[in-house]
């Protein structure tokens, strides 16, 4: 949208105000504009209300999914460790009596790369479940991305674990990695997503 002036510094956006105000619908034309013009676009990716600030990003690391949120997509994020085995069973079972699917990327391979894996799998889930339980900074990583999307979360950790400052803010379940710990989350986390999903 530059045609050259020397002055298009100091009066684009009063410019752009000035479109806006004239007819809201140009909006959406501005920004096709932008994303017909600049190769890759972006995507809007905000969950604010409409008149607040809207964020778009091009990733460079990763490759937007075509389709959209898949309503009974759960993530599971956790470490590739034999321990959390069985809690992801418990999780994954769980939710599958409330008709919801749960996935973890150890048990996808549809890129050559896993980072791709991840991230499409946190782009198409309803809800992201992010396991602290031995502070895998993977699983940091993981739940950074799904911040950043605005991915509905929740958060489990282990009686024993602490959690960075960054994170204490956020609420947790705790549970035990024994077979009653394990039913009592199982009952805990599908209590939970009924009322994120609101089923």
């Amino acid at each position: 949208m530059d045609w050259g002036d020397s002055d298009y510094d100091g009066h684009i956006l009063e410019v752009l105000i000035a479109i806006l105000q004239r007819d809201q619908a140009n909006e959406g034309r501005i920004e096709q504009y932008l994303n017909d013009t600049f190769e890759g676009g972006g995507v809007n990716i905000s969950t604010a209300s409409e008149s607040g600030p809207r964020v778009y990003f091009t990733p460079s690391v990763f490759t937007v999914p075509s389709s959209g949120v898949e309503r009974d997509l759960i993530a599971v994020m956790m470490p590739f460790t034999l321990e959390f085995d069985p809690v992801y069973a418990t999780l994954r079972d769980g939710l599958a009596a409330q008709n919801l699917r749960a996935l973890r990327v150890k048990d996808i391979w549809q890129h050559s790369t896993i980072i791709q894996d991840i991230f499409s799998l946190i782009w198409l889930s309803n809800i992201v479940i992010c396991d602290f339980s031995t502070r895998n900074p993977n699983v940091f990583y993981e739940t950074g991305i799904a911040h950043t999307l605005g991915s509905m979360s929740y958060r489990l950790r282990n009686r024993l674990t602490t959690v960075p400052f960054d994170l204490r803010h956020h609420r947790f379940l705790t549970y035990h990695n024994n077979n009653e710990g394990r039913a009592e989350l199982a009952r805990g986390v599908s209590e939970r997503v009924r009322t994120l999903i609101g089923w």
